[in-house]
């Protein structure tokens, strides 16, 4: 065990000595200072090392390899309203019932970030030239401890590759969700949201779908029944919501 510690602190001392990574452990710093919580030395480094992995392009290469495997077989139909982005895309599960009569295709996964999307856009979004996106994302970003400047920024990027492969098709947008476990970043996360919405507001071809008022209680609190144990993920209840608002959303351009 003692071996294996020691193994772990000189892979985090190597990968330390970059620009990058010393700059993650400076926002893990800020971020424990901000939460009143206590990080050691070696705790700073292995959270920077965690964010400085889960980060990198390549993170989710399994996932988008079995989408491809899965397309290779079954190849989908064209022109459907794509699903993409993170883990409560991916644990859709009724989607398609959800959403009928709309033809829908599900192409969320692992805890992506933005910038995982954009580097699989040529393999999970443009292949199958949809009639609309509907896409969520960016709630890791921000748990990873990029900036929502930084996560918005990446967001135009998606945004941009859209636009320059399928013109002006409408992108709808799940705001991030008050997940109860992610209370900490309540105030990156409005940053997010309301980034969004002014985007929204200024182009036709991308709408804002507010999710975050729907999910809290009365009294403003988050409401713990609509998630799973861990207090990030969705039970049936928190996709209910979802589906409502979304087909409210989709319903205005697709007369359903």
């Amino acid at each position: 065990m003692g071996k294996k510690i020691i193994n772990i602190f000189i892979l985090l001392l190597l990968v330390g000595c970059s620009k990058s990574f010393y700059e993650l452990e400076d926002r893990v710093k800020a971020q424990a200072e901000k939460t009143s919580s206590q990080k050691s030395f070696l705790q700073i480094k292995k959270d920077a090392y965690y964010f400085f992995q889960w980060s990198k392009d390549n993170t989710f290469r399994d996932e988008i390899n079995e989408f491809k495997k899965l397309d290779a077989i079954y190849p989908p139909e064209k022109g459907k309203i794509l699903f993409t982005g993170s883990s409560s895309i991916r644990f859709w599960d009724s989607l398609e019932k959800d959403m009928k009569p709309l033809e829908v295709l599900n192409r969320g996964f692992g805890g992506a970030h933005i910038s995982h999307v954009i580097h699989h856009f040529k393999e999970i979004v443009e292949p199958y030239n949809p009639e609309a996106i509907v896409f969520f994302c960016g709630t890791n970003d921000l748990t990873a401890l990029k900036t929502p400047e930084e996560t918005i920024n990446d967001f135009k990027k998606f945004l941009n590759l859209v636009r320059k492969n399928f013109k002006n098709i409408k992108v709808y947008v799940i705001g991030i969700k008050p997940s109860v476990s992610r209370i900490y970043l309540d105030e990156e996360e409005r940053i997010y949201n309301r980034s969004i919405s002014v985007l929204a507001d200024e182009d036709p071809f991308l709408e804002y779908i507010d999710v975050w008022n729907s999910m809290l209680n009365k009294d403003g609190t988050r409401m713990s029944e609509l998630y799973i144990e861990d207090g990030l993920h969705m039970n049936k209840k928190g996709y209910e919501v979802w589906t409502k608002l979304v087909r409210e959303a989709l319903a205005k351009d697709f007369n359903f």
